[in-house]
């Protein structure tokens, strides 16, 4: 049996009976979007931010009276904080092809009556803000005040910007990309290996939990680029824990990864990671246009692009290249690199950094 969808107790339900046609030739013949909102929407709907989940996250962005668990960006929503719920209405939406409530890999299937799966269609980022969109329109909201992700989010409101541009008034995006390039895609295959080389996975079909171990090794594969080289060294001592072992733990830092590879098990999909992570691969902002210019000119709104210099996964140089690209085409961009031993996941650890960063930003701040 697959496993049930996972659906937070603090969400809501979107179900779009029309059919949603994808970047790459697929059709899905309805959708189901899950999202939670905190604060009010203004009586002139101008004041709605859409917060855009990172690869493995999903609708539950923060505690709320609803839910009181902390959420993945915890400390970024509530009264004096970057997204002030007196202030915004903050809307987010799982992803499609995930495993929280938005349909994907373990959604139920309408001609078959079974689940996806490994049949789940390829996506690409375009089709995950195509449903963000129709989420928008079923709210109401004709244009957000602002649209904020990191990494795969930091990807998703950069077509947003391109695709829908009179639909944002502000981008934010931190530690994303114009286009994948090889090094990342190279990295996220090792991990896509390691759980198609698991003996449990018959193309995305298996029963019970399937691929546990596949899964497991491709999350700490992962970790080890969502990280820095410098915060695994600062954090973990080099000295062995415990008796030198081929086959067990020596050293704290395999504890570590264990634990991380272990926390994924029986909340995150295999197939919604293999459709995901595949999905990154293949985003490239400027596919279908017949220049760089034609995808940037109908672009109005105001952007903050964001870097990490210690990031191993999505170096800062390709942050700084979307900046100079969109100041180059007359775009109003600011740009902000930063530091931070974390490395790519510093948008979710460095939270007081991360509120000042996008407070300034929605005052006007510094340019």
């Amino acid at each position: 049996m697959v496993a049930a969808m996972t659906r937070s107790a603090s969400a809501d339900l979107f179900v779009d009976r029309s059919p949603l046609e994808l970047e790459f030739g697929a059709v899905l013949p309805e959708i189901e979007v899950e999202y939670e909102t905190w604060g009010r929407l203004s009586p002139a709907r101008d004041n709605a931010i859409l917060v855009c989940p990172a690869f493995s996250a999903h609708s539950h962005a923060s505690s709320s009276p609803r839910d009181p668990r902390p959420g993945w960006w915890e400390g970024m929503i509530g009264p004096g904080r970057a997204f002030d719920d007196a202030r915004f209405f903050m809307i987010c939406p799982s992803l499609l092809g995930g495993s929280y409530g938005t349909t994907g890999p373990k959604s139920i299937d309408p001609a078959t009556g079974q689940a996806y799966r490994g049949g789940f269609p390829v996506i690409g980022v375009r089709d995950v803000v195509n449903v963000h969109v129709r989420l928008l329109d079923h709210l109401g909201i004709d244009r957000l005040y602002a649209a904020a992700g990191g990494s795969l989010g930091g990807m998703e409101t950069l077509e947003l910007a391109i695709r829908h541009p009179r639909r944002v008034e502000r981008v934010i995006s931190i530690s994303g990309t114009f286009a994948t390039r090889p090094y990342t895609a190279a990295i996220r295959h090792i991990s896509r290996r390691a759980i198609m080389l698991d003996s449990a996975f018959e193309d995305g079909y298996y029963e019970g939990d399937g691929p546990a171990d596949g899964l497991r090794l491709a999350r700490e594969m992962g970790t080890l680029y969502y990280r820095s080289r410098e915060d695994f060294n600062e954090r973990f001592p080099w000295q062995p824990i415990r008796p030198p072992s081929r086959r067990g733990i020596t050293f704290d830092v395999q504890s570590y990864l264990e634990h991380q590879g272990s926390k994924i098990i029986g909340t995150f999909d295999v197939n919604s990671f293999l459709t995901l992570s595949l999905a990154m691969d293949l985003h490239d902002v400027f596919r279908g246009f017949a220049s760089r210019e034609e995808a940037l000119s109908p672009v109005d709104a105001k952007l903050l692009i964001a870097g990490v210099r210690e990031d191993r996964l999505i170096p800062i140089d390709e942050q700084e290249e979307i900046h100079e690209t969109l100041a180059a085409h007359g775009k109003a961009c600011t740009w902000r690199p930063l530091s931070s031993r974390v490395g790519h996941d510093a948008f979710l650890a460095e939270i007081d950094a991360m509120n000042e960063l996008l407070g300034d930003f929605f005052e006007g701040g510094r340019k």
